[in-house]
């Protein structure tokens, strides 16, 4: 299987493995917890995207599909929305989810956007959530997205922020580095999920793959998590950084336990009568196709 997805998505082939062997399934079989966590965020993407009736909006790294449901519904039964993801296992809970709602004017694709040939100039908006961080290429990604855009097309996509800005991430990667040593150390700004920290290198990005009128809003807000500090940290045992590290490292359950219960006190910091809310620094980027 590894074999074919490197022949399908020959520009991302780490990435295609990553999303469809493991990773995929854990995101599937957490989605409902993730879209809880996540959908604040979503609202405030779409609150800048501003999608209207009778668009046709190109949704990138659709997941699950909670950002494609939100889009369809803003754009209606005139508009369209196109779907695209590298997982085929997310997709196919995407594609249920939209089946489920009836929503005709959704089509879901598996392909890699740093190089699939999109139709050109023909969306009026591009969409991410959490999706356009890991092409191996950033400008030849931003680049291929922009020419199927229409001449004053709009971008718009949220990232997050620096590692030290994000508890949810930093606070398990230290806990799991601390009990099981760093990860294989990777180069500056490689393809994941912190790969767009760096405001300067996102506008450079945008820039060199000829967008225009960029725009950097970086955001401070909760992020909504589970109830408990115990539940949040069994969470991040299986999603996010503490999760991969795990998988690499295959630790015994007594050090398993013990990442826990620290993680567990770690998480007790942003505990309170509504649950656990962590901050989470973000940025949301807006930028036009000339």
């Amino acid at each position: 299987m590894t074999e074919d997805l490197a022949e399908r998505f020959p520009a991302n082939p780490a990435q295609a493995a990553y999303w469809n062997i493991g990773r995929g399934e854990q995101w599937v079989t957490h989605q409902e917890a993730l879209d809880a966590r996540f959908a604040s965020v979503g609202d405030a993407l779409l609150a800048r995207a501003a999608p209207g009736p009778g668009e046709r909006a190109l949704d990138i790294g659709c997941g699950t599909g909670a950002t494609t449901l939100a889009l369809a519904e803003r754009v209606g039964p005139g508009g369209a929305v196109l779907a695209v993801d590298i997982s085929a296992p997310m997709l196919a809970v995407a594609r249920a989810r939209c089946a489920a709602q009836g929503l005709d004017q959704v089509r879901l694709l598996c392909a890699d956007a740093q190089s699939h040939a999109f139709e050109r100039a023909t969306y009026d908006l591009l969409v991410s959530r959490f999706g356009v961080m890991f092409f191996s290429d950033p400008v030849a990604a931003f680049g291929n997205l922009r020419q199927a855009l229409q001449p004053g097309g709009r971008l718009a996509f949220v990232c997050w922020g620096p590692l030290d800005d994000n508890p949810w991430f930093a606070l398990p990667l230290a806990v799991g580095v601390r009990a099981l040593g760093p990860p294989d150390p990777e180069p500056p700004r490689a393809p994941g999920p912190l790969a767009f920290a760096e405001t300067g290198y996102v506008e450079e990005i945008l820039a060199r793959a000829g967008f225009a009128g960029i725009r950097i809003e970086t955001v401070t807000d909760p992020l909504p998590c589970a109830r408990t500090a115990a539940e949040e940290a069994a969470f991040a045992r299986v999603v996010g950084p503490l999760a991969r590290l795990i998988q690499i490292r295959q630790p015994d359950a007594a050090t398993l336990a013990a990442m826990v219960d620290k993680l567990t006190d770690r998480f007790r910091l942003y505990q309170n009568t509504a649950g656990v809310r962590i901050p989470a620094t973000l940025h949301y980027v807006t930028a036009l196709r000339p």
